[in-house]
């Protein structure tokens, strides 16, 4: 009985051992967690006694668990934490430092608010809220220091400064035509400008400063987009846009942009046609093509090569004239095929000589005897009277074109009025006419019987050459 007793107390002490064991653990448990939670406070507000809090900014910087002082020390120093970039034109920089403006910061007490709401022991408010501000503050720089920076800086140097450029016309490229050349903003600075922002940029502790927005630099006054200078690109390409194709007495002469380009005259927004120029080419020309006045090798029925002097044929350009046409025309940028104007032309194109061509008639005042040729051949020939040499009154010689035709007409002069049927003129008033009142014609009849100038033809002969003449016709006359 004593055994059973002893087994059953046994039994029931070990009933409640194990029944308290749970609670021991539970109140161990909480034991190392108040410990652990303790220890971890502890900790938080040593490390945010000297720290700032998770979530804290200043001055919109995040400053989460930084160490006070040297966030303070950063703070407080400018030279740390702040700089001035400034950018300009053709990737130029300069970065300004507040070491070199001895630049400072003044603060109120701001800062000593922030960090006393920060308390070490308050740590876990970290948890619910965000923490910080802004700090106001003053900035302090030497003017002149500033002033003196400012002016050794890359964008002031004088190598680095260039004056702007305004955009013009460029160089005439032969099927190209004018183009304008972009003008040149150039790198001159406003200072006062410059030092005026720089300031307030400091003052604001603005990081950058872009000079190429705004009106710090200057410009060029004339931009390629300026209307006066397109106006004047405009007229300079009509002009050189125009060509005119002349047949110059049987040649070919081109006036076309390379010719005109060199007329041309551009001055900023100022396009002029150099018009001497143009009247220097004119006569240049002319005195290639003209034959007018020019002396003639030709040969007569008989054989013989003479000189003829001139007289009143050949090609004649009209000088004054063409050189306000071809004016005109390049003004207007005109693209055409002409001939130039001529006071007179020859019967047929070519150099002097050649400009007489197969058709004329050959009159032989030394023998009285007069040929026609038509396209060289030989149509007919006939004696003729001429001027009367005793008198003062010879024919000239030389080389003629036909003025006009007409019949049935009063030939008028001092002391006479002599009708006839075919009047050709070829030489003022000296022309080729029938001489109904005459027997006889050839010979030496010239020499004290001649007429006031002209060359008297049978009636017959008169009437068939008045078939074959038109204006222009060459009428060669020699002794």
């Amino acid at each position: 009985m004593d055994i059973q007793m002893t087994d059953n107390v046994q039994n029931e002490e070990e009933k409640k051992r194990k029944a308290e064991f749970p609670y021991r653990k539970v109140l161990a448990a909480a034991g190392i967690a108040t410990g652990t939670i303790a220890l971890i406070y502890l900790a938080g507000a040593f490390f945010f006694a000297g720290h700032y809090y998770w979530r804290t900014e200043i001055d919109g910087k995040d400053y989460s668990f930084c160490s006070r002082e040297r966030v303070r020390e950063e703070i407080l120093n400018p030279s740390i934490t702040y700089e001035l970039q400034i950018k300009g034109r053709e990737e130029m920089e300069d970065v300004i430092v507040p070491s070199e403006l001895g630049m400072i910061y003044v603060f109120d007490d701001t800062l000593d608010q922030i960090n006393a709401q920060m308390s070490g022991m308050k740590w876990p408010m970290m948890l619910f809220t965000a923490s910080g501000g802004e700090l106001p503050r003053t900035v302090i720089y030497d003017e002149k220091m500033l002033e003196e920076r400012l002016r050794s800086s890359p964008f002031f140097q004088d190598q680095h400064v260039h004056l702007p450029e305004n955009a013009l016309i460029g160089p005439y490229v032969s099927g190209e035509g004018y183009s304008i050349e972009e003008d040149y903003p150039g790198t001159v600075l406003d200072f006062i400008q410059v030092k005026k922002d720089v300031e307030k940029a400091l003052e604001e502790l603005q990081e950058t400063l872009d000079l190429t927005e705004g009106a710090y630099y200057s410009n060029a006054d004339v931009r390629s987009d300026n209307r006066a200078l397109n106006g004047a690109l405009e007229t300079a390409n009509r002009y050189v846009g125009a060509k005119i194709t002349y047949r110059w007495n049987g040649e070919t002469e081109v006036v076309d942009g390379d010719v005109i380009s060199q007329w041309i005259q551009i001055e900023g927004t100022k396009v002029t046609l150099d018009e001497e120029a143009v009247r220097e080419y004119v006569k240049k020309m002319a005195k290639k093509h003209d034959t007018y006045g020019r002396d003639r090798s030709f040969t007569t029925t008989s054989g013989e090569t003479i000189l003829l002097k001139s007289g009143g044929y050949g090609w004649w350009t009209d000088r004054a004239g063409e050189t306000e046409a071809l004016i005109a025309s390049i003004k207007k940028g005109e693209e055409i095929e002409k001939e130039p104007l001529y006071f007179l032309k020859g019967y047929a194109e070519g150099g002097p000589g050649e400009d007489i061509g197969s058709s004329y008639v050959e009159a032989d005042m030394g023998n009285q005897h007069l040929y026609l040729y038509v396209d060289g051949e030989l149509i007919l020939e006939s004696d003729f009277v001429s001027g009367n040499i005793a008198r003062g009154r010879g024919t000239p010689a030389g080389v003629f074109g036909l003025t006009y035709k007409t019949r049935d007409t009063t030939l008028r002069g001092t002391g006479y009025a002599s009708h006839v049927d075919y009047w050709m003129p070829f030489n003022g008033n000296i022309g080729m006419h029938d001489a109904s009142w005459r027997r006889q014609f050839g010979g030496n009849i010239y020499l004290t019987n001649g007429s006031h100038g002209c060359i008297n033809l049978p009636v017959g002969m008169a009437k068939e050459i008045y078939g074959y003449m038109e204006k222009g016709f060459p009428v060669i006359c020699y002794y």
